[in-house]
């Protein structure tokens, strides 16, 4: 059985056709649901940010929708196995086909990363990487109708993507109002960008994090980040 291990849970992830990594370890250690009561993980895949968001507010009422039924059970049974399953429901649905009764104060999601690439051929990789831009316009058109007036949406992608999604966004309604920059490395750069997306036009807040040394080991900035969530010592590879 795989098994990625935290500080406060663990996730099982034998079926799940994508694994726990370090994109998921950025963004959930980026969202902040102090403001929140109700959240909506969208392709929740292990359900590893749903419970690193319970982890910080474990009060929080969580919905997680993952398409594929073999993905939405463990993704349920990591919440289980967690101190906080009862505050959370799993819903086995293309999230397209979503219909709350609800919106949401906050949103996030690790979207499929490649935009009309090409495909593996195994349908659940393909499903859980690739996603076409109509389809992906769908998605924003839909998580804005779902934000609450002022909620928030987190968000993942690679950053040739940037221009892109806020052009989408915008056309939606939803206007970014925090930007970080990921770099792998202090010689390749940007790597990711998180975006945070809200329904009011304020200032972008922009801000960068490098998650390795040029030499090897994690950077003092990503090991501040996800100290609360590691299970091993990172000081310790550095």
């Amino acid at each position: 059985m795989s098994v990625f291990r935290f500080q406060q849970f663990d996730v099982i992830q034998s079926k799940n056709p994508l694994k726990v990594g370090t994109d998921s370890m950025l963004l959930g250690s980026f969202i902040d649901p102090a403001s929140a009561t109700t959240a909506l993980d969208i392709g929740a895949g292990t359900g590893v940010l749903s419970l690193m968001v319970l982890q910080k507010k474990p009060n929080i009422q969580l919905d997680a929708v993952e398409i594929h039924s073999a993905a939405a059970e463990e993704c349920l049974l990591n919440l289980k196995n967690s101190p906080w399953g009862k505050s959370t429901q799993i819903h086995a649905i293309d999230f397209l086909a979503y219909y709350p009764s609800k919106q949401y104060d906050l949103i996030f999601s690790n979207p499929p990363f490649y935009l009309d690439g090409l495909k593996s051929g195994d349908k659940l990789i393909d499903q859980a990487k690739h996603i076409s831009r109509e389809t992906y316009e769908l998605f924003i058109r839909k998580t804005s109708e779902l934000l609450s007036e002022y909620g928030r949406f987190y968000v993942i992608v690679p950053f040739d993507q940037f221009n892109y999604i806020l052009s989408v966004a915008k056309q939606n309604g939803l206007h970014p109002s925090q930007k970080i920059t990921i770099h792998a490395t202090a010689e390749k750069l940007n790597s990711r960008v998180i975006l945070v997306f809200e329904k009011c036009e304020g200032t972008l807040i922009e801000s960068a994090l490098t998650i390795r040394l040029t030499g090897g080991g994690y950077t003092p900035e990503y090991i501040a980040l996800t100290k609360h969530y590691h299970h091993t010592d990172l000081t310790a590879k550095n």
